[in-house]
């Protein structure tokens, strides 16, 4: 690490040779930086292999070295990971915060309503060096991993600054959320993320998280092959319910919006009435009921009920026009191949 406060008389400063002899991990040792004894000259230190692998590669551009100026009259030198380094042991990074945001996901809190949630983790990494986690529900209920990862970096977790970072996350980010919350690949397309590491896809049709990511340009990867594995197994009972049709039974609520269709020649109570309620829980669906409350259509938020709505209704209002049309021409042959 960066040593920014002088230590006591007497006290070892870290030395060159504290550093990893595999090339790979020397390079991971300085990501964020790293404050060490500036006694490269010394003939002891100058014949190590840490010292040697130091001068490769500043020379090729992997790390650099500057005086550390926080303490002027100590011989010290800050030694930092470039980007070209990052990008060099790129793949020993991405398997190293995978790893760690799958530990996270396993930490994950799911909300008390009785119904199957995912194991989610996510990192927040720039140059090398880890400056968020988050895991689901860890400041608060329901809430995701990325969220909580970028509101313990700015408690504006919809205005933080993502520039230059790779978010390591266990699930494709959500892209629609209901109407009072945004989505984690909104966020993170608005924070100006470079790249994110994904570690499964979600099966629900209505997420597409990494299509709305590569639209805004920024670059998609995966979870190592047998770390995807893992979060499939983990996360089986909750993947295993998306994609299915889900039985969704009558809400017992006030409804927010109702309409009637006319049946030319019979009374008002002989009409047809639509309402659209509201779910009774958090996490549950929206509905469209006729007055029998058979459920006609469901949907997770206000806008996917609306899209139900309006399908529904011009169909309505297209047969009761075809019936008018139909009985007006004495035919019902193409009122009943239409309906």
């Amino acid at each position: 690490m960066l040593i920014r406060t002088p230590q006591p008389p007497g006290h070892r400063y870290p030395q060159i040779t504290d550093a990893p002899i595999d090339y790979a991990e020397f390079l991971k040792f300085f990501r964020g930086g790293h404050t060490i004894d500036d006694n490269l000259n010394a003939s002891r230190i100058a014949e190590t292999v840490q010292a040697g692998m130091l001068k490769s590669a500043i020379t090729s551009g992997y790390l650099t070295k500057t005086k550390n100026m926080v303490m002027p009259n100590e011989f010290l030198l800050d030694i930092s990971l470039t980007e070209s380094g990052t990008k060099l042991i790129q793949n020993d990074l991405d398997r190293e915060f995978c790893e760690m945001a799958v530990g996270l996901a396993r930490k994950s809190i799911a909300e008390n309503d009785g119904e199957p949630h995912p194991y989610v983790g996510a990192v927040v990494v720039k140059n090398g060096k880890v400056l968020e986690t988050g895991y689901r529900g860890e400041t608060g209920e329901g809430r995701h991993a990325e969220f909580c990862a970028l509101k313990k970096i700015n408690d504006d977790a919809d205005n933080v600054d993502l520039s230059g970072c790779t978010v390591y996350t266990t699930l494709e980010p959500c892209s629609q959320r209901k109407a009072s919350k945004k989505a984690c690949a909104d966020r993170l397309i608005k924070g100006n993320v470079a790249r994110v590491v994904f570690g499964m896809a979600d099966k629900d049709e209505s997420v597409y998280g990494h299509v709305s990511l590569a639209e805004a340009g920024i670059e998609i990867a995966l979870f190592p092959k047998d770390l995807i594995q893992e979060l499939l197994t983990l996360n089986k009972k909750w993947s295993d319910t998306r994609r299915v049709k889900p039985l969704v039974p009558a809400n017992d609520t006030d409804p927010i919006a109702y309409v009637s269709y006319y049946k030319e020649g019979t009374s008002i109570q002989d009409n047809i009435w639509l309402f659209i309620r509201p779910p009774k829980n958090d996490g549950g669906f929206y509905t469209v009921e006729d007055a029998a409350k058979n459920v006609l259509a469901y949907g997770r938020t206000l806008e996917e009920i609306g899209v139900e709505w309006r399908r529904i209704d011009a169909y309505k209002v297209i047969v009761e026009k075809l019936r008018h049309h139909n009985r007006a021409n004495h035919s019902g042959s193409q009122l009943l191949n239409l309906v």
